[in-house]
């Protein structure tokens, strides 16, 4: 007991560390006027000169914003994590609902009050344009709900530079839980990883919407006024998603220098003027042969460039001499000037309508005021915006009122936070219990039990696929062909099964939490699940592409397109190209899109899902629902395509190649079937459906399932919808098409049928819907579903492309015989070479081959795989070793 005493007083008396504080960087808030007045000026630019090659660098505005979102992702990095430690700030974070409300209550009350001061004037404007009155009220929702920028086409109603508040709210929604914590835990190589990684997204972004669109900055921006703004542009300059690429990025930045060493520190830092002009002279290529659009500028060069700036003249501020512009946007006139700059961003549209809307100024003035007036212009913008700010943004009866708004509102989640407690009190008794008590409730671990009928659901999804790609040769009925022809509402369930399948094997039973021993290495899980499916798609790609090059040669397709689309298939890229998502196998892209979302994985999904409890996972279902639903009624709203242009039954599918408004169209429909991104969202609603199923309590189990049959039928009756499109559509206000189909219906539908089927059959007497599914006749067919769905493209190229028709008139006779032929040779395919040993060695081998190149990078950071969990630190180097992939 003595030495225990004189221990405790050794620790006692032991000095604490001290907290480091974070420094002030006063420079950050200067640089928001430097980006800030630049895009004032770009919005009414053409009324303030007629210089064509002024105008061409002034008018910028889709570039420069992108410096925005890093700046917030910086500024909330740095306020939101530990200095000189890969953690985040526990206290900030602990309520995500408080910080998340606390972040939009910082601007909402301005967009709010702005946005009802000028609505009068907005709203007589839509009536001079004979807008309905139906439109102007759903103008109305989306400005003050900020939805507006998920609305490709009216993603700029109203006030205009809004949209900006809109993609900021859902970044803020995944900062304290998605974002932060996980970014905070890498290390200086993982953040750089990161970077390169984000980069890489966003630019892959950026080529598909130039590849597609072929727009430059001549036809996005034109300088005489007469904007083109194609959908597809639409999306890239406005979408959430981009924007949180754009805010993570920053997030990136601020924390490779927040674990600067006293080493470091001590380095001389590069002068930030170059990188600042280099970053704003990337604008200049608007002027060159190059003609290189916005949507490059801003991903290649001009966002990379600004973030590298930004950790610059942070690290020279804090050094004993900064640099001249260092201290210059630090000083008190820059600082001030930064304060106004985001009340300056949200006044100067409305006032510049006042001044040079045509409709308007026209009203007002007799017509848009001279070039003359544009300095005044930007002086009554930079005095409102001050007066603004000092007696709006800084009142402190704003400031009590918005705070009054955000508990309100957290007030409203306080009963569900009080049944997620009851989970956090449980793990406060187990610490508190003594050790030998411990040992003695250590759980046993529970097996899981193979859930055939998960198999046999897979054919009961492929095998009307198949049919429905190639329907229209094997009836005439148009009834028959609504029915048959909607393979882009069951392809959802594909998802969903992939995610369940996922969530069962690599979390634990009865526990929230991964399984650590398949989650260690990120890696090995992500090239275990791609090497699962890579090979047969590698094989049947290279057995069939004499074919597909054949028919592009016929098509008088160019060479470079042929290689291009060679590069997308074997890559498995397609996916991200709207365009190009069907090229050759026109299945497979399913595949590009499943590659991405095991890429998410083992690092960023199923850690996090794992760890909700019942009721957090039936939130985030209805979340992911929610974000799901609302990009397809943003297509539909957007497109106004229903089920007969989005897939005719004559067999004459709109792919236009001229029009604006039809290729736009096609292009949201492709963006909405095909991205990545929503295959994720959708994968995710498997994971969070399995783990609510496993989190079942011994009480939950005797409770009689509901019998899976009915949620079956309704899950396939739903595609019947098809046939009410017409009464559909003037019942409501969108018709009931695929992407409505399959967002609002059949995916809830068949995940739920899922998850009922699920607990059936760990019943004593499983329903005879359950047993058929888990029959072996129906588990063997589900065996041969993933060969089928890449094998029932190219076989059904050769019966029924029609191209060079003269040579093809002897095949008419195998047309009876086309689904046999798909399902004899997937059975074959799937016994002679998926479970072919010697295929899964030669995969292997490939495999380790990328992972001994992990291997030598992991062995030059020993240091930190002792130190960190190897899923934590890693992290990143899985979404590197994408690109090698792909690269290879």
């Amino acid at each position: 007991m003595a030495e225990a005493g004189k221990a405790d007083a050794k620790v006692a008396a032991k000095p604490q560390e001290k907290k480091a504080s974070k420094p002030r960087i006063d420079c950050l808030d200067g640089c928001r006027f430097a980006l800030v007045f630049p895009i004032v000026i770009a919005h009414f630019a053409r009324f303030g000169t007629n210089n064509t090659t002024m105008l061409k660098l002034l008018t910028q505005e889709n570039v420069l914003v992108g410096g925005f979102f890093v700046i917030s992702g910086y500024v909330n990095a740095y306020t939101s994590t530990k200095l000189g430690e890969r953690k985040a700030e526990d206290k900030k974070l602990a309520n995500p609902e408080l910080f998340f409300w606390q972040k939009v209550m910082a601007y909402y009350p301005l967009h709010f009050v702005v946005s009802a001061i000028f609505a009068p004037m907005f709203i007589q404007v839509e009536r001079w344009y004979n807008t309905p009155w139906t439109m102007t009220a759903f103008h109305a929702f989306l400005n003050f709900s900020m939805l507006q920028a998920w609305f490709p086409k009216e993603a700029e109603i109203w006030n205009q530079p809004t949209w900006f508040l809109s993609v900021l709210t859902f970044s803020n929604l995944t900062m304290p839980t998605f974002v932060l914590p996980q970014v905070a835990q890498l290390s200086k190589s993982g953040l750089r990883k990161l970077f390169a990684a984000l980069t890489g997204i966003s630019l892959l972004q950026k080529v598909s919407y130039s590849e597609t669109s072929r727009f430059h900055s001549s036809k996005e921006h034109p300088v005489d006024g007469k904007v083109m703004y194609p959908l597809i542009w639409n999306l890239t300059r406005f979408h959430p998603f981009w924007a949180l690429i754009e805010m993570t990025m920053g997030v990136a930045a601020v924390r490779d220098v927040m674990l600067d060493t006293e080493e470091d520190k001590k380095k001389p830092t590069t002068n930030p003027i170059w990188l600042f002009l280099a970053s704003f002279a990337s604008l200049g290529l608007r002027l060159t042969t190059f003609d290189f659009n916005d949507a490059i500028i801003r991903g290649v060069l001009f966002v990379p460039m600004w973030t590298k700036f930004l950790t610059q003249i942070h690290r020279d501020s804090l050094s004993a001499n900064p640099a001249p512009i260092t201290r210059f946007f630090k000083s008190k006139p820059m600082a001030t000037l930064g304060s106004i700059a985001f009340p300056m961003f949200i006044l100067h549209g409305p006032i510049g309508q006042i001044f040079y809307k045509k409709i308007l100024a026209k009203k007002l003035w007799g017509g848009p005021m001279s070039t003359r007036f544009f300095p005044c212009y930007l002086l009554i913008c930079l005095a409102l915006s001050h007066l603004t700010n000092e007696f709006f943004v800084k009142s402190k009866k704003v400031g009590e009122v918005s705070g009054k708004m955000a508990v309100t509102i957290l007030d409203m989640s306080t009963v569900p936070q009080k049944i997620d407690a009851t989970w956090q009190h449980a793990d406060a008794k187990a610490m508190a219990m003594p050790p030998d008590s411990k040992q003695e409730v250590k759980p046993v671990k529970v097996s899981k039990p193979r859930i055939d009928c998960i198999d046999g659901c897979r054919f009961a999804l492929v095998f009307p696929i198949v049919i429905a790609h190639f329907a229209r040769f094997g009836t005439n009925n148009l009834t028959a062909l609504k029915l048959l022809t909607q393979e882009n509402v069951l392809v959802g369930g594909f998802f969903v099964i992939s995610g369940y399948v996922s969530a069962y094997t690599s979390t634990k039973l009865g526990e929230r939490k991964a399984e650590d021993k398949k989650l260690a290495n990120p890696e090995l899980f992500f090239w275990q699940r791609v090497m699962a499916y890579y090979p047969l798609h590698f094989v049947m790609s290279a057995i069939f592409a004499p074919m597909f090059i054949q028919v592009e040669r016929w098509y008088n397709t160019p060479w470079t397109t042929t290689a291009f689309r060679a590069f997308l298939n074997f890559s498995m890229l397609q996916a991200w190209f709207p365009k190009e998502a069907e090229i050759w196998n026109q299945p497979t892209w399913f595949l590009s899109a499943l590659t991405f979302s095991n890429l998410t994985m083992p690092t960023l999904v199923l850690p996090q899902v794992a760890q909700l409890s019942k009721n957090g996972l039936q939130k985030l279902f209805a979340a992911l629902t929610g974000i799901s639903l609302l990009q397809k009624v943003s297509y539909s709203e957007t497109a106004r395509f229903h089920s007969s242009k989005e897939h005719p039954v004559n067999g004459q599918v709109m792919h236009p190649l001229c029009g604006a408004q039809l290729v736009a169209g096609n292009r949201i429909w492709n963006l909405t079937r095909f991205h990545p991104f929503w295959a994720l969202i959708e994968m995710t609603m498997g994971i969070v459906a399995a783990r609510h199923v496993m989190l079942d309590t011994e009480e939950d189990k005797k409770k009689k399932p509901m019998n899976p049959l009915w949620l079956f039928l309704a899950a396939y009756a739903s595609l019947g919808l098809r046939l009410t499109s017409k009464v559909f559509k003037r019942t409501f206000v969108f018709g009931a098409e695929d992407a409505i189909i399959r967002g609002v219906l059949f995916v809830p539908l068949f995940t739920k049928f899922l998850t009922q089927m699920h607990r059936d059959a760990l019943s004593a007497d499983p329903a005879p819907i359950t047993k058929f599914f888990g029959s072996k006749p129906m588990v063997t067919l589900g065996s041969i579903a993933f060969p089928m769905f890449i094998l029932h493209g190219p076989i059904g190229q050769i019966f029924y492309k029609k191209v060079r028709p003269s040579t093809g008139h002897s095949w008419l006779c195998i047309d009876r015989f086309y689904l046999a032929i798909c399902v004899t040779l997937s059975h074959l395919t799937n016994e002679y070479f998926v479970k072919n040993k010697q295929v899964g060695a030669i995969a292997g081998k490939v495999f380790r081959g990328d992972i001994s190149r992990s291997n030598l990078r992991q062995s030059l950071h020993i240091k930190d795989w002792k130190m960190q969990d190897p899923r934590k630190v890693d992290a990143i180097d899985l979404l590197s070793s994408f690109w090698i992939f792909a690269a290879v």
